[in-house]
């Protein structure tokens, strides 16, 4: 084998430094340095990325809190709202109640005052006719001609009873 022949030791270790010096520059100045570069950029692209989400969570975060104010206000005023609409419904419903009490108790007065003239002209006109009914037994029975007005006389005295 030609590589491991003594007499080319020489040059080929020559060589093998040359190519090892210019590696080594080539990768120091020009790939080391990108590569760098590279990673550098990538670093500054993650830090702003993580910045601009950092901004917007904060921003996320105010908007929120701005909408369950809004959302806390909103329910707070419909709260306020229903409690008005309640009372109103209430007050209203109280006074139709209290009209409609009032408007039956003067249907029932009226309707008893009607009930007392009517059981009074009824009584009248029983009175009337038992005193008529009484003279008229009597004078079948035969014992004496009534007198009408002793007869409606106690049968007003019976009745009062």
């Amino acid at each position: 084998m030609p590589q491991l022949d003594p007499s080319t030791f020489g040059t080929q270790l020559f060589w093998l430094g040359i190519c090892f010096v210019a590696l080594y520059l080539v990768m120091a100045f020009a790939v080391l340095p990108r590569i760098a570069g590279t990673l550098h950029a990538r670093a500054a692209q993650l830090d702003d990325d993580l910045a601009e989400a950092e901004a917007l969570r904060e921003k996320a975060e105010t908007a929120l809190a701005a909408y369950e104010e809004a959302l806390a206000e909103a329910r707070s005023r419909a709260l306020t709202l229903a409690q008005n609409m309640r009372a109103e419904v209430q007050a209203e419903t109280d006074r139709q109640k209290a009209e409609l009490d009032a408007k039956l108790a003067e249907q029932a007065q009226a309707a008893e005052a009607a009930m007392s003239k009517a059981r009074d002209e009824a009584m009248l006109g029983l009175s009337d006719a038992a005193a008529a009914i009484v003279g008229d037994v009597m004078d079948a029975i035969g014992t004496a001609k009534a007198d009408d007005a002793a007869v409606a006389k106690a049968v007003k005295t019976v009745a009062a009873e």
